[in-house]
């Protein structure tokens, strides 16, 4: 019979493991956009790419869209960590010059994401994260839903538009446009 300490640290190996097949599926999958247009795209060339089986592939992902799924939910993840979460009494300037700073260093990611067309998958994913508590009133519900929408608009427009305004243009725009939100 295995050790409870060893049976540990099997499932911890094992967790690690997926999490490197992942990025890699990630990675591989961002490369290949850069050479092709997405739909063009198959399993086979991007385990190729990511070094993988196509086992350890749908061990961890059904479709390539989850994999764009994943990447949309790790690249919220960092904006929802700039200085705070978006949802609060008082987004400041500060907080919007941020937000576009992680927005350009994630730019070619999310222009191929928007090249794909993946957009409204993306604010779809977006909403059931700002959306997550359930025991929020229906008109703050509203409120984010707005807010997100708002900024995701701003965000597509600047990224496609070759980010010609500066972060401090697109966080004063933003400050000026969009409600300050609270609880």
């Amino acid at each position: 019979m295995i050790e409870e300490s060893r049976l540990t640290g099997l499932k911890k190996h094992a967790e690690e493991i997926n999490a490197i097949v992942k990025e890699s599926l990630q990675g591989a999958l961002i490369a290949l956009m850069r050479q092709k247009t997405y739909e063009r795209i198959t399993v086979t060339e991007l385990c190729a790419k990511a070094g993988v089986s196509r086992t350890a592939f749908y061990g961890n992902f059904k479709t390539k869209d989850d994999i764009l799924k994943d990447i949309v939910l790790d690249v919220n993840k960092v904006l929802v960590s700039v200085d705070g979460g978006t949802f609060r009494r008082d987004t400041t300037l500060k907080w919007y010059e941020k937000f576009f700073t992680v927005i350009k260093e994630k730019a070619d990611t999310l222009k191929l994401l928007i090249d794909a067309g993946f957009q409204s998958e993306y604010l779809d994913i977006v909403n059931e994260i700002v959306l997550r508590n359930p025991d929020i009133p229906v008109s703050k519900k509203y409120q984010r839903l707005i807010w997100t929408g708002g900024v995701e608009n701003a965000i597509v427009y600047w990224i496609n538009g070759g980010m010609r305004e500066s972060i401090e243009d697109m966080a004063k725009f933003c400050k000026e446009n969009l409600a300050a939100w609270s609880y």
